[in-house]
């Protein structure tokens, strides 16, 4: 059986600016990369994670660091499936936030239909905060590469929440529009 390529980056840099050590980490979180030991992180070999760790080794050398870009082929089934379950792991941990995040969304809905606070302000707030969670849904999707766990009950609160906002919405309009007419406004 053929095993996946990754692409590894072992990397040490100064002690001082801590912001270069920092900036290199975010990157590499947000890409997706795992950590398999200290400053070894790794990711599945295509043509843009190659040219993103090609970026990351030459901002390394720019700040006065050492890295080592290589190429890996796992020797057995096993190391590939301790490195994909790593990865499932990281992208698990992120869909555990995403799906409390969605859990605070559904519960200021509910809230705010229980107060029977059907406003303009509180229709952009959670459209807004609906966003953001979509937003991080992509983000995060874009970096789950082997479709961890908890991807199909993310895909599934995220509807949930958008269903959600739709009948929030729906009540917000129908609201506005019954103290218009009761008015006598057009």
């Amino acid at each position: 059986m053929k095993h996946q390529e990754w692409l590894t980056i072992n990397y040490m840099l100064p002690k001082e600016p801590s912001r270069v050590r920092v900036s290199i980490w975010r990157k590499l979180k947000k890409s997706g990369a795992v950590i398999l030991s200290q400053s070894v992180w790794v990711l599945p070999m295509s043509k843009d994670n190659e040219v993103f760790m090609e970026d990351i080794s030459n901002e390394i050398l720019k700040n006065g660091g050492e890295a080592y870009l290589m190429k890996m082929a796992p020797h057995d089934e096993g190391t590939s499936e301790r490195i994909i379950a790593t990865f499932d792991r990281a992208r698990d941990e992120e869909y555990r936030e995403f799906l409390e995040q969605c859990d605070d969304l559904l519960h200021e809905l509910e809230k705010e239909s229980e107060r029977r606070k059907f406003t303009f302000a509180e229709l952009e707030e959670n459209e807004t905060e609906l966003q953001k969670l979509v937003d991080w849904y992509q983000k995060i999707t874009q970096r789950d590469f082997h479709g961890a766990s908890l991807r199909s009950s993310v895909d599934g609160k995220l509807e949930e929440c958008r269903a959600r906002l739709d009948v929030f919405i729906a009540e917000v309009y129908r609201q506005n529009d019954e103290s218009l007419n009761s008015e006598g406004k057009p």
